[in-house]
């Protein structure tokens, strides 16, 4: 059963059921023609019969009374009939005629059977003899004025039953034939047909990191192939991107860390190199913390992406009001953003289906992007809007400098700032809009950014109707 079950070999599989179908089938054919072979045998001894009933009815008429004669005439017609035999019985059940002779038959008599004796339906039966012979009977009542009579007619039908037999044997010789060759041609058949998919198993084995912008769809695969082959290059697709995606990943953490590290190395340097003064250790102690404290906030934001984008990482969504949730937000970044003297202005209303802390979480990083990059005197406004489709947007608009267009691409990357911003004072981890991106993610929502030089730049974070 191994072999045969869902992790069997799929060419065993095919030969089975293919040997199995063609011996189904050729059993059934040959039983159905069998059936009607012997079917029509049957017919036409019956029809034999029944002639030879009718045959004996006219002598019958002819030479009632006359007995001599009639015996004679029946054993003549007998006679030149090899193989019939005939019995006609009066009302009294004394035999009137029997030809040929009892003592000539081998193995008993045809009308030996005592079912027969009283059988006139003029049906045929069948009645096998103890030397195994075979005789289809018939048995007929016949009306004569005066008198009546029973006429029993058979025939021996052993010939037609030996090639009945030999049509049987070799049925079963053409079954066991025909299951050796549907094996053997199954499993070539099986094998031939399935070469494409070792040859994709090649190919597969074949690949590595460097050959996953290979294509194989571009190959002669069978119909069936087809679809498991797009789907494997956009497979090949899909891991090349996560590759490179990886390999730029790598490549930023070690540029990002490497910045904080060798300040951290060369104010340690620098403060061993000499004695210094407290205030001097002071502010060395306190750059270090600052630096400390940015890397602290980058390995935070990167173990809070790592957690986002684990397979069973769901978020307890509930239905939230929005209005409090910007409000909360706000209320937090309201002393930044006097300090920055710009305006903070939250509005709109509405509820959304959504985590908390993930939607302020993603609220906050918006809010404090748009006041780094707000000079003073300007604005930030939280808003939420509702479009046809009965989606729910909280749009974060501000009016400070605004996003190139080569950058804008590419600010959801990770690591990524744009080259006005890597040398603001305080700059962030470069994770903030791509820790947004994941959190939308995770809510089957977008976010959005349309940003112009000087006019200042809008997010938009869109949840799907619940």
């Amino acid at each position: 059963m191994a072999l045969i079950g869902e992790r069997g070999s799929i060419a065993f599989r095919l030969t089975v059921w293919y040997a199995l179908l063609s011996v189904v089938l050729i059993a059934s054919a040959g039983s159905i023609l069998y059936w009607v072979l012997a079917d029509r045998l049957r017919q036409e001894d019956d029809q034999w019969l029944a002639g030879r009933i009718a045959q004996v009815r006219g002598i019958l008429s002819l030479h009632s009374r006359d007995t001599a004669a009639l015996q004679e005439e029946v054993h003549r017609d007998t006679a030149m009939l090899a193989g019939s035999y005939l019995r006609v019985v009066d009302a009294n059940g004394i035999n009137v005629i029997e030809a040929p002779i009892p003592h000539a038959f081998a193995g008993g008599r045809p009308f030996a059977d005592p079912r027969f004796r009283t059988r006139g339906d003029e049906q045929g039966m069948d009645w096998a003899s103890g030397s195994g012979e075979t005789y289809r009977l018939m048995s007929a009542r016949v009306g004569i004025i005066g008198a009546g009579f029973t006429v029993q007619v058979a025939m021996n039908r052993t010939s037609e039953e030996e090639v009945l037999a030999a049509y049987r044997r070799i049925l079963w010789l053409a079954l066991f034939a025909s299951l050796a060759i549907a094996v053997i041609a199954g499993y070539l058949i099986a094998r031939r047909g399935l070469q494409p998919v070792s040859r994709l198993a090649a190919i597969i084995a074949e690949l590595s990191a460097a050959q996953l912008h290979r294509h194989v769809v571009n190959d002669d695969w069978p119909r069936e192939l087809q679809p498991l082959a797009a789907n494997f290059d956009q497979l090949l697709v899909r891991l090349d991107e996560s590759f490179v995606r990886m390999s730029r990943f790598s490549a930023d953490i070690a540029h990002e860390l490497r910045t904080p590290l060798h300040i951290l190395q060369g104010e340690a340097e620098l403060a061993l190199s000499k004695d210094r003064s407290k205030e001097q250790y002071r502010d060395c102690i306190a750059s270090a913390t600052e630096e400390y404290e940015r890397l602290a906030r980058m390995v935070d934001a990167l173990l809070f992406l790592a957690r986002t984008e684990q397979p069973d990482s769901l978020p307890n969504k509930r239905t939230l009001v929005i209005e409090h949730e910007i409000a909360a937000v706000c209320d937090f970044y309201q002393a930044l953003a006097d300090e920055q003297e710009t305006t903070l202005i939250a509005g709109g209303s509405g509820t959304v289906l959504a985590d908390s802390a993930l939607l302020r979480h993603a609220l906050g990083n918006l809010i404090i992007n748009a006041l780094n990059h707000t000079p003073s005197g300007g604005s930030v406004v939280v808003d939420v809007t509702k479009t046809s489709d009965r989606a729910v947007e909280i749009v974060v608009s501000d009016t400070g400098e605004g996003i190139a267009p080569e950058d804008l691409p590419h600010v959801f990357d990770r690591f990524y700032r744009a080259d006005s911003a890597r040398f603001r004072q305080g700059a962030g981890t470069g994770l903030g809009l791509a820790i947004v991106r994941s959190i939308m993610l995770l809510h089957g929502g977008l976010v959005s950014l349309d940003s112009q030089l000087g006019r200042g730049t809008t997010a938009t974070l869109r949840f799907p109707a619940t």
